[in-house]
């Protein structure tokens, strides 16, 4: 029996004798918000607490993974779930590989005017929108830099989350290229779709500069393959700026897809009330090209809540 309790009392050294080369760190956030679509009022509440771990090998090579305990920010009631680590990124001098799931494309670089977070969810459906549909899955991202440059090349290779690397009907692949130009940031991506055999192409380009005390964000986004649905383009704009320790941005973008079109604006506001709290405003209208209204939709949505980091 002796033997059995030192063995017990030795376990937590044998497990964790070497953990003084590994970092571990916890996190977690939280919020709640009420929304409101022409008088159908919805709430919402989401957060969760998250575990960053992190390590490096004798030859220098950083390894860094992450789990967590989470609800959907902006899901209706608690739809509350836990994820073990589903990937691994390997961190090199100048860049980094990850492989595992949830790995994404570059897609979406161009819409820079959509801002609302929770606001949409009781939005009506534009009927011209530009974008791809299998945007993440398992695959595996490789960044780097030269100069001043940041470049990263992705391939999805079974976008169902099922680990078939060579045989998956839903793939995608995309690259990123980031680089400072008239002191500005300009962003060049591209990103491709094989959903079963159907195949799409976006193409985004994004540009970020100061501007009039605040940021100034341009984009464009073009798409085009073998949905009718989603061909054509989109421009957007959005300007952010401080008024009095809150923040506040307006954003518009323009779809015009398959000979429709739709116009979306969103303005938000945000102001830290200290501790890692925060109270938050958003309201977003559609308009051209949309679904009718229903008895819980509207083209005109607002959204009020709070948020908070831990």
């Amino acid at each position: 029996m002796k033997k059995i309790a030192y063995m017990i009392a030795a376990l937590p050294l044998a497990l964790f004798a070497k953990s003084a080369s590994a970092d571990i760190s916890v996190s977690g956030s939280g919020s709640a918000a009420y929304t409101d679509a022409n008088g159908n009022g919805s709430a919402t509440y989401g957060g969760g607490v998250s575990f960053s771990m992190s390590t490096t090998t004798d030859g220098g090579v950083s390894i860094t993974a992450s789990s967590a305990i989470s609800n959907d920010a902006d899901s209706v009631g608690s739809g509350g779930a836990a994820s073990g680590v589903t990937a691994l990124t390997f961190g090199f001098a100048n860049g980094s590989i990850t492989i595992g799931g949830d790995v994404g494309t570059p897609d979406g670089v161009g819409k820079v005017g959509e801002l609302v977070g929770y606001a949409d969810d009781n939005q009506v459906a534009k009927t011209a929108v530009v974008g791809l549909t299998e945007d993440e899955g398992d695959g595996v991202s490789v960044s780097t830099s030269v100069g001043d440059m940041s470049l990263t090349a992705v391939y999805v290779y079974d976008g169902a989350g099922a680990g078939n690397v060579d045989g998956a009907a839903n793939t995608a692949s995309g690259a990123s290229l980031s680089m400072a130009l008239g002191g500005g940031t300009l962003t060049l991506a591209t990103a491709d779709e094989d959903v079963g055999g159907t195949n799409n192409t976006e193409v985004g380009v994004k540009y970020v500069m100061s501007a009039a005390g605040g940021t100034l964000s341009l984009g464009f986004t073009g798409t085009d393959g073998d949905t009718a649905g989603k061909e054509g383009e989109a421009i957007s704009a959005a300007f952010s700026t401080s008024m009095g320790g809150a923040t506040v941005a307006i954003g518009v973008t323009g779809h015009d897809a398959n000979n429709k079109t739709s116009n979306q604006t969103d303005v938000t506001l945000s102001s830290p009330l200290g501790g890692g709290a925060s109270i938050f405003a958003e309201y977003t209208n559609v308009s051209g090209d949309i679904s009718a209204a229903t008895a819980t939709t509207d083209s005109t949505v607002i959204a009020i809540g709070t948020s908070v980091s831990f």
